[in-house]
C-alpha cells in the first residue's frame, strides 16, 4: 500500500509538471473568446471601486505572427466605456504583401453600442487620399451589419449624403462610394499635414455609417502616442445607441499589446 501511495503521488506530480509545462507553451491564438479581465487597461480611476471595468473579448483571429480581436469595455452598471481592437506586437510581423482584411465580431455583451462589427484591414501599399499612400491600418467601425455592408455597390456622384446639418464640422465627403463599405469622409487638416494618424466618418444612402481610425505602421511601432484624440461630433445622431468622444492609441510593454479603443462612450439618438 504503501508503495501504490508513492506511486500515485508521483503520478500526480508528474501530471501537474506536464500540465505547467504545456500551458507555457500554448499558442498565442488559442486565448480565450469571451475572456473576461477583472480590471480593464483603460484610464480609469484607479481608487474608485466603483470604476471597475471589465473587459470582454469577441472571437481571436490570426494575422501576422499574432493575434487580433475586438474588446468592449463594461463598467460596473453594464453599460460599455470603449470598444475597439487589440492586437499583439508579433501581429505586425510576418504580413502579407497584398491587403488584408479581417471582420471582427463584439462579444455579446456589447449591447446599446452603435458599433455593430470592425473590419481590421492592412493596407501594405497604402492607397488613393493625401499622404495615405504608406504602410498603414484601416480600422472601419461599422454602425451598419456585415450583409448591409456587403450589400453596398460602387457610386459616384453626390446624391446621397447626408443632411448638411449634420456634417460633422470641418468634414468633406469623397465623390465615390466605395462598394462593400461606403463613402468616406476626411476632415480639413488631413490635406494640411503629414499622416500618421487621422479619424474618418463614413457614410451610405444618405446616413452616417461607420468611424474609422487610420493608423500608420511607422506610427505604431514609434510607440509615441498622445493620451487621446478627439472624434468632432456630428451635428445630430439619428440612431439611437452609445457614441464616441474620443478615441485612444495604447501600448503595453509588459503584455506586449496595442490598442485601438473608441473611447469616452455617450448615449444619444431617437426620439
Amino acid at each position: 500500500m504503501r508503495n501504490f501511495n508513492f506511486q500515485l503521488s508521483l503520478q500526480i506530480i508528474l501530471s501537474s509538471l506536464f500540465l505547467i509545462a504545456f500551458n507555457s507553451c500554448e499558442p498565442e491564438n488559442n486565448l480565450n473568446s469571451g475572456e473576461e479581465i477583472i480590471q480593464s487597461d483603460l484610464k480609469v480611476n484607479q481608487s474608485d471601486p466603483s470604476e471597475k471595468i471589465n473587459d470582454f473579448y469577441g472571437p481571436t483571429q490570426p494575422m501576422g505572427n499574432g493575434v487580433v480581436r475586438s474588446v468592449v469595455s463594461i463598467d460596473h452598471n453594464g453599460d460599455p466605456v470603449a470598444v475597439g481592437v487589440i492586437f499583439s506586437e508579433k501581429a505586425l510581423a510576418n504580413l502579407p504583401d497584398e491587403d488584408l482584411s479581417l471582420t471582427l465580431e463584439l462579444h455579446n455583451k456589447a449591447e446599446g453600442l452603435i458599433v455593430n462589427h470592425i473590419d481590421f484591414g492592412f493596407n501594405p501599399h497604402g492607397h488613393a487620399g493625401p499622404g495615405f499612400s504608406v504602410e498603414h491600418f484601416d480600422m472601419h467601425f461599422y454602425w451598419i451589419s456585415v450583409d448591409e455592408k456587403l450589400s453596398i455597390p460602387f457610386s459616384a456622384g453626390m446624391d446621397d449624403l447626408p443632411d448638411a446639418g449634420i456634417w460633422p464640422e470641418g468634414y468633406g465627403p469623397d465623390a465615390v462610394t466605395v462598394p462593400q463599405m461606403g463613402r468616406h469622409w476626411l476632415h480639413e487638416s488631413s490635406f494640411s499635414s503629414d499622416f500618421d494618424q487621422t479619424f474618418i466618418y463614413g457614410s451610405y444612402d444618405s446616413k452616417f455609417t461607420f468611424y474609422e481610425p487610420m493608423i500608420t505602421m511607422e506610427y505604431l511601432k514609434a510607440k509615441n502616442f498622445e493620451d487621446s484624440y478627439q472624434i468632432i461630433p456630428l451635428g445630430a445622431y439619428e440612431e439611437p445607441g452609445y457614441y464616441a468622444n474620443s478615441y485612444e492609441i495604447t501600448y503595453d510593454p509588459v503584455k506586449k499589446q496595442y490598442r485601438v479603443m473608441l473611447t469616452d462612450l455617450f448615449w444619444a439618438g431617437g426620439s
